[in-house]
């Protein structure tokens, strides 16, 4: 289906912010709200109808500032680029946007929303600049994009903003499922900081058999192999098998002469982004790069999966941050680790804990199984959306 493709300036105001000047608290903290890049920074959703900031009328008459009508298309035009959102209520914008509002009713908001959305990587590379990339009013103003008849754009984001409310339900069930492990491990322990159920004290060496690292010189990485994870690859509870490096076999052999992952371990980051702890669930080979500590735990006196809650909460999480040092190389020794505080309650309640976690992660890998097909899907239509192949 061929459609008009027309410029954003032929469809759009499009509108740059200001910013009062900082220093006269006259200007600022009135009922305006006045939005940043920052505020679109991370949000699940487009509408933004509430701003951290607020600045005062007269705030807004002291700078080149403009009042957005509701259902304005906000675009961050630097630092950075490409973020988008439509303003639920009236709003200003500091001088990182390039706002867009449409008039003579040709573009619907929420069609432009999710074109705009869709091209974020091109609308980046539209920036220029030496100190700082800014995709500039005129260079918005002049974007193309393809413009169906209202009804259909309003239809095209219909369908998009329906996948896309199935996908965020889902990455909600996977949040309230770790918020509900939280909770019980609270529940059935106690706040480690407190211990009010008065269980017997321990530190992490007492509960393991080793703390080690990977050999501190760089691996020599090939194409495919074994996976050679870092820092980057351990999240709380949970290890991410994507963007990995590799090393060959050769290789592995030598790092697993100083520590060798098992099922069962817990790796422990030590470098950089220190405290984070993460079982090993698979028995298929990998290595570790030395920010990253490999525990065994003594399974006679500790559950794995005890152990990771137990490194992973706040009270130990806390210690691990004063134990290390540096700044711009931050390390968590090894001998420094071991004497973070624990508690240790009987091993049948850890193993009743555990049963509780295993039940959680397969509700948690069913949910992301299926965002993963929503993900699929939600990519698919937007291929397809904006090139006039989505059936009626």
């Amino acid at each position: 289906m061929k459609w008009e493709t027309v410029k954003l300036g032929d469809v759009c105001e499009v509108v740059s912010g200001a910013t009062p000047k900082t220093g006269n608290p006259t200007f600022w903290n009135g009922d305006v709200p006045w939005v940043t890049p920052k505020d679109l920074s991370g949000i699940e959703h487009k509408y933004i109808s509430d701003t951290p900031r607020k600045i005062t009328d007269a705030g807004l008459q002291s700078c080149s500032a403009n009042m957005l009508p509701a259902q304005s298309v906000l675009l961050s035009s630097r630092a950075p680029i490409g973020l988008v959102a439509i303003n639920a209520i009236p709003v200003c914008t500091n001088q990182g946007f390039k706002s867009m509002v449409p008039r003579d009713g040709r573009v619907s908001p929420d069609y432009l929303y999710w074109w705009l959305r869709i091209h974020r990587e091109s609308i980046q590379q539209m920036g220029r600049g030496a100190t700082f990339k800014e995709v500039s009013k005129k260079i918005v103003e002049a974007i193309r994009i393809p413009l169906p008849p209202l009804a259909e754009q309003k239809r095209i984001a219909g369908i998009l903003d329906a996948v896309d409310a199935l996908r965020a339900k889902r990455r909600e069930s996977l949040a309230q499922l770790d918020t509900l492990l939280q909770s019980t491990f609270l529940d059935m322990f106690g706040d480690p900081a407190t211990n009010p159920m008065g269980w017997e004290g321990c530190v992490v060496g007492d509960v393991v058999h080793s703390a080690k690292d990977g050999p501190h010189v760089s691996p020599k990485y090939s194409g495919s192999g074994i996976p050679f994870l870092s820092t980057r690859h351990i999240k709380p509870g949970e290890v991410i098998w994507d963007d990995l490096k590799y090393i060959d076999q050769a290789e592995a052999n030598r790092q697993w002469k100083k520590c060798k992952p098992q099922f069962g371990d817990i790796l422990y980051t030590k470098g950089g982004t220190t405290g984070i702890a993460a079982r090993v669930t698979t028995s298929e080979p990998f290595a570790v790069w030395v920010h990253v500590a490999l525990l065994k735990p003594v399974v006679e006196k500790v559950h794995p999966v005890w152990l990771e809650a137990m490194l992973n909460s706040a009270y130990c999480y806390t210690q691990s941050q004063r134990y290390t040092r540096g700044i711009a190389n931050r390390d968590l020794g090894l001998k420094r680790m071991v004497k973070i505080k624990a508690y240790l309650p009987p091993l049948d309640e850890q193993h009743r804990f555990a049963a509780i976690v295993e039940s959680v992660e397969q509700q948690k890998a069913t949910q992301r199984a299926h965002l993963a097909e929503l993900d699929t899907l939600f990519a698919s239509l937007q291929q397809r959306a904006f090139n006039g192949e989505l059936s009626a």
